[in-house]
């Protein structure tokens, strides 16, 4: 979910702590503020996995550690300062 005023331009996952963040969960969508969007990770991926999140004014935001099996998990962003 994204609660900030900026829009969200990538979603990428990782093993946590092993810095090998693939392609965008999201592709070429953007997630724009007040908008929400469920994400399935890769079936190969552990439930432990760090996430790098790209806004469009170039911020990037990083998460260690989050666990994406926990049920009903909801992740809420807000635009980090530049």
């Amino acid at each position: 979910m994204n609660q900030g005023p900026g829009t969200i331009v990538a979603v990428e996952i990782s093993p946590a702590g092993e810095s090998r963040f693939g392609p965008s969960l999201i592709g070429r969508v953007e997630l724009p503020a007040g908008n929400a969007l469920h994400l399935t990770p890769p079936r190969d991926m552990p439930c432990r996995c760090d996430l790098r999140i790209r806004w469009s004014g170039g911020a990037v935001e990083s998460r260690a550690g989050e666990d994406l099996c926990a049920p009903q998990r909801l992740i809420r962003l807000s635009t980090p300062a530049n």
